[in-house]
């Protein structure tokens, strides 16, 4: 019984290790690239005689890639605006202005944070100002959002500016004559790209 137990183990070495030599030899024998380094994009640094680490040019490329970012500042309200109420009770200005929670910087921090710079934009070095209007209504929320007519930049960037606006927290809201009212804002948000 154990001559057949060892004979049995040593057949199944055997047959172990002739099917790992087979796969090996298959997997040579097919592959025609076996000589050569494959292509990585992956920045890789190799090492010179001298013994310093240079990147390949698809790593350099890699590391030199742009990034977009984005700037706001509100825009002022003339001061020679009467403040008037349109037919759905938005005011053009208000005595209060609302106010972003935090302020400006706030504003501007939000802004710079939420951004998603599209990657089409930022292959086709697209860049520009998109003026966005929008209402801020009684309670401080954010509605009817939208692009300002001829002012389009394109590559998704208005998309983007109008996804960062309709997804604002609340407002303090502006106020006339003491009581809370819709207020007409305008926000330009300048998209640039950084090398």
């Amino acid at each position: 019984m154990q001559y057949s137990n060892n004979m049995l183990t040593k057949f199944f070495v055997i047959g172990a290790i002739s099917m790992g030599a087979l796969t090996a030899c298959s997997d040579n024998a097919g592959d025609k690239t076996s000589d050569k380094t494959p292509a990585t994009t992956d920045s890789t640094a190799t090492t010179n005689a001298g013994g310093t680490s240079s990147y390949d040019s698809a790593s350099k490329k890699a590391i030199a890639k742009k990034k977009g970012r984005a700037t706001v500042a509100m825009s002022e309200s003339n001061k020679n605006d009467k403040m008037v109420a349109d037919k759905e009770g938005v005011y053009n200005k208000a005595t209060v202005m609302p106010e972003f929670p935090g302020g400006q910087n706030a504003l501007a921090t939000y802004v710079n944070n939420h951004v998603e710079y599209p990657q089409q934009a930022i292959d086709d070095n697209t860049a520009g100002t998109v003026r966005v209007s929008f209402v801020v209504d009684e309670h401080g929320k954010v509605q009817q959002a939208k692009v300002i007519n001829g002012q389009k930049v394109g590559n998704g960037l208005d998309e983007e500016a109008l996804r960062v606006v309709n997804n604002m927290p609340a407002w303090k809201p502006g106020k006339v004559k003491g009581h809370n009212v819709k207020t007409r804002l305008e926000l330009p948000i300048n998209f640039q790209l950084e090398a």
